[in-house]
């Protein structure tokens, strides 16, 4: 229900709208939108998880969304878990643990298509609440790049595939560019939403281009 609701009020943002908002007011209101995205992250996490279990036949123990605190079972603070029972063999759990990741990135890619294309909404509260969605989803995606931890999904997966101390280096390198790439496409969302003037198409593209190298 809460997904249902932040997304709906992210829709209604994009229609047009009469005057453009001060920039002060963007920032504000997207202080404002930190929260619900914040829930909508954490639902599309956690459904992921649930649903790629739900896909291979797997049965769907506990999912947790909110408030954030101390898991009893794994007794660790976190702010969201799934707990499954039947994943059989390597692939489906490396399919379970990378859902989000996989999710993010498919939304990613449909706001890199919004973004730096003529579909980009008119109204600036519709292109700021996109952007900040499109924040807290590169954030899920990013955060595990640096992390070790076993108890990390990405992790997990990693030792699935075999991948342990300085075998897993290129596939950090490669998850890492992923990431500046989404980062750069972020970024030029909120270039075009303070932007006093909209861009020609193709200037859209150059500042993205330039950047990443």
């Amino acid at each position: 229900m809460r997904l249902a609701i932040a997304v709906a009020t992210i829709c209604a943002l994009a229609s047009p709208a009469a005057a453009e908002p001060a920039e002060r007011t963007l920032v504000y209101t997207g202080l404002a939108l930190i929260p619900p995205t914040y829930l909508v992250g954490v639902a599309l996490h956690e459904g992921s998880h649930a649903l790629a279990a739900k896909l291979v036949g797997a049965t769907v123990l506990d999912v947790h969304l909110f408030p954030p605190r101390r898991d009893p079972r794994a007794d660790k603070f976190r702010f969201g878990w799934t707990y499954v029972r039947g994943l059989r063999g390597k692939d489906e759990r490396i399919f379970f643990y990378l859902a989000p990741k996989l999710t993010d990135a498919l939304l990613l890619g449909g706001f890199t298509a919004l973004v730096l294309t003529d579909a980009w909404p008119q109204n600036r509260y519709g292109q700021l609440g996109l952007t900040v969605l499109a924040t807290g989803l590169w954030v899920d995606f990013a955060k595990d790049v640096l992390l070790f931890s076993r108890h990390n999904d990405v992790v997990k997966a990693f030792d699935l595939w075999c991948l342990r101390g300085w075998r897993q280096v290129p596939a950090r390198l490669v998850y890492a560019g992923v990431i500046v790439g989404f980062g750069l496409v972020v970024a030029h969302g909120y270039r075009r939403t303070f932007e006093s003037d909209d861009a020609d198409p193709a200037a859209r593209v150059v500042p993205l281009v330039t950047g990443a190298f």
